[in-house]
């Protein structure tokens, strides 16, 4: 393999915030501190070799661990054909080009991310699709949306997610070109909108020294999202929010 310098990934981390609001029938929303990476997965083993804390498929616990298995499809598959290979399922048309993950990675042995973003770019520069790989809890099922980034078409609910959100629900997304910044809206609609959900983001290099300071500030992701979406639902169910059944 050809190793890249260092100073020549792509990869890096997200730093920022996650926002929600729900407007209907009661107004609730907050805001936390987040940080999420971001993997040009051909870098994988570049970033394994170069970035202290950093392994990949490492058995044990370790720092960070990108495990395989944690992702859409087979393990034994790269989960970069594997999502290509979705991509084209769900697209009108054939789509191509490198693929750039942005979610959590497993650290300290745990991991849970209720959703990662999958960014397709194509020879010319452009990021042409984003694939959205949600989870629900307690169930840790996934489901799968292909959003073209030109069109960036309305789609219909089509996953059991929060059981403060009915079902027959429209989607609506608004997602820039990922950069410097990287920012994402989801709007959830049934005549009004009742819901939505937002990332706001600033992006720095994926190094030993700044993952040691993102680990430092939030030790464990996934700790901190489950507690965070268990919190919530507390407060919800004390507001006398609808609560609304497993299909």
């Amino acid at each position: 393999m050809n190793k890249e310098p260092l100073g020549m990934l792509e990869s890096g981390i997200y730093t920022g915030n996650v926002f929600h609001r729900r407007s209907v029938p009661k107004v609730h929303q907050f805001n936390y501190c987040i940080y999420l990476f971001w993997v040009k997965l051909k870098e994988l083993d570049t970033l394994t070799e170069t970035v202290s804390g950093f392994s990949q498929n490492k058995s044990g616990i370790s720092v960070v661990n990108f495990k395989r298995e944690d992702y859409l499809g087979d393990a034994k598959i790269p989960l970069e054909t594997a999502i290509l290979k979705k991509m084209n399922t769900l697209s009108e048309v054939s789509v191509s080009g490198d693929v750039y993950m942005l979610g959590q990675i497993r650290t300290f042995g745990l991991y849970f991310s209720p959703v990662n973003f999958f960014y397709l770019r194509n020879a010319h520069g452009k990021y042409t699709h984003m694939l959205a790989e949600v989870s629900n809890t307690p169930w840790n099922k996934r489901h799968y949306y292909l959003v073209d980034l030109d069109k960036q078409s309305d789609c219909d609910k089509a996953f059991y997610v929060s059981p403060f959100n009915p079902m027959d629900m429209q989607y609506k997304w608004q997602i820039q070109q990922p950069d410097e910044n990287i920012k994402l809206n989801l709007s959830c609609y049934k005549q009004i909108k009742h819901f939505e959900a937002a990332i706001n983001m600033q992006k720095q290099p994926l190094t030993s020294a700044t993952l040691r300071k993102s680990i430092l500030s939030i030790p464990s992701m996934t700790v901190k999202t489950i507690a965070g979406i268990y919190w919530q639902a507390i407060k919800l169910f004390l507001k006398r929010v609808p609560i609304y059944t497993h299909p």
